[in-house]
């Protein structure tokens, strides 16, 4: 159980900074559209004009970081149900693939604009590229996992139920 309590406090620390995250930039997006301008460069290159697509697509990245902390806030309260030996539970399977579903919302919402923001600076293209651990395909791997994982509780409960009849 050291490994549980070390990863039920690696994920509170992740949770609190995301959460921060999440507070502090919603007054950033509120800004950029009242100053309608970015006051920093991106790539070396100051943006003079923010247009509505740009503040679409951060408001899209905004959502996915809200949607991830909250997949954290789930898988935590994962960890505090078996850190209580609450394992074989139906709530246990339900936060588990709540999260992977929110995990795979955060994914959707960082890869689309990411994609659209690309295409539309340099033109579609088709192509393979390997960048090492691609963060939006590592979080849809993590999502479907949990889902995975969840859909392997729900089965586990159903054969200790049934072991149980057998006794």
């Amino acid at each position: 159980m050291k490994r549980l309590f070390l990863l039920q406090i690696l994920i509170k620390v992740l949770l609190i900074v995301n959460f921060m995250f999440v507070i502090l930039f919603a007054p950033f997006i509120i800004a950029l559209k009242i100053m309608g301008k970015i006051p920093f460069k991106i790539d070396d290159e100051p943006l003079v004009e923010l247009n509505v697509w740009f503040i679409f697509m951060i408001l899209l990245f905004y959502t996915g970081c809200c949607f991830f902390t909250y997949a954290i806030y789930l898988f935590r309260k994962t960890l505090l149900l078996i850190s209580e030996k609450i394992i074989f539970d139906d709530r246990v399977v339900k936060i588990l693939n709540n999260t992977g579903r929110y995990l795979l919302a955060a994914a959707a919402l960082w890869i689309i604009p990411s994609l659209v923001a690309e295409a539309y600076a340099d033109g579609p293209k088709i192509g393979l590229a390997f960048n090492g651990f691609n963060t939006g395909m590592l979080v849809v791997s993590i999502s479907v996992f949990f889902m995975v994982l969840s859909e392997i509780m729900r089965i586990a409960i159903t054969i200790k139920a049934e072991n149980d009849l057998t006794l």
